[in-house]
């Protein structure tokens, strides 16, 4: 009996793999070989992941030719698919997905062009001109996997998430990418950088917290896309150590309460901001502003006064005399 896995890819894990294998190879300064299987992968990965989403729409989408849809053909792969830029025009037309890319984007066809020399006739140059034609797609496809497939795919959900928490990390070792995502951001970064954490994937000052948070993800990088559900997972992730550890070791909290947003909830995590990369401060999750320190009296985060207590332990204190 063998002991070695199966192979089994789904087409949207089929599609992230591909992606995988192209910003692997991206990441750092990848030689030329590694360069040729980063932009093949990430042209798969590319057409892979637009079809992906019309399968999950209609299976039929995928075929040139729908009206012949044949489920026990389509299983078998026995059909004729469409190409890149069919896929992107019934994605765009019949599915009419909210943020539809330009079934002409010239880096899309600049990085067919390139995978099709070098499928049929090989290529030469540099690694910067390959980089530049690889980041643009790159940059496409993390947003459309964030918007357009993780939200809809069903069977192997968890799976892609999981294969996409692999990627993310990776995202903040591709030089180019980097630029070209944040260099954008800058007018957006820029005001924010009080409430703008590490990620704690790619390790970016990235990401940024959202104040009020009604109905929006607290926390997300706005480089790789990694974003947190509700206060509680943020703490979860960022705290300096769980509550047990606290409690039963003596340790600092993972979290404090808000004096100054007075909610009662657990949502201010010592943390490095982009205003403040080599230190740690306290950081409000809700109101998205830093505090000055913990309160002596009831142990919430504050702007404290010169006796070293929020207003509301002030008042009382003032209200004995």
């Amino acid at each position: 009996m063998s002991n070695r896995g199966d192979m089994h890819f789904p087409v949207v894990i089929n599609g992230l793999d591909y992606l995988h294998s192209s910003v692997s190879s991206l990441a750092g300064e990848p030689g030329g070989r590694a360069l040729k299987y980063a932009v093949l992968h990430l042209q798969f990965a590319a057409e892979t992941l637009f079809k992906a989403r019309l399968e999950l729409h209609d299976a039929a989408l995928v075929w040139v030719k729908p009206q012949k849809f044949d489920e026990r053909l389509h299983h078998r792969g026995d059909f004729n698919s469409v190409g890149t830029k069919d896929a992107l025009e019934r994605l765009r037309d019949t599915v009419k997905i909210p943020n539809p890319i330009d079934p002409e984007n010239s880096a899309l066809k600049a990085l067919v062009d390139l995978r099709n020399r070098l499928t049929h006739f090989g290529a030469t140059d540099t690694a910067v001109a390959v980089e530049a034609r690889a980041t643009p797609v790159l940059d496409l496809l993390l947003t459309f996997i964030d918007e357009e497939l993780l939200p809809h795919a069903q069977d192997g959900a968890a799976g892609a998430r999981e294969l996409m928490e692999t990627i993310r990390p990776l995202v903040g070792h591709i030089h180019g990418l980097v630029h070209h995502r944040l260099g954008p951001l800058g007018e957006k970064l820029g005001p924010a950088s009080s409430h703008t954490l590490r990620c704690l994937s790619c390790g970016h000052f990235a990401a940024l917290v959202t104040p009020g948070n009604s109905g929006v993800r607290p926390v997300g990088c706005l480089l790789c896309g990694k974003a947190y559900d509700d206060i509680a997972e943020v703490v979860d992730a960022y705290g300096v150590e769980g509550f047990y550890e606290a409690i039963t070791e003596g340790g600092e909290p993972p979290a404090y309460e808000c004096a100054e947003c007075s909610t009662g909830q657990t949502c201010v995590v010592p943390a490095q901001t982009a205003d403040e990369p080599d230190g740690q401060v306290l950081l409000c999750l809700l109101g998205a502003h830093p505090l000055g320190g913990i309160c002596a009296s009831c142990q919430r985060a504050a702007d404290l006064d010169l006796a070293g207590m929020c207003s509301d332990c002030l008042d009382v204190q003032y209200a004995k005399f």
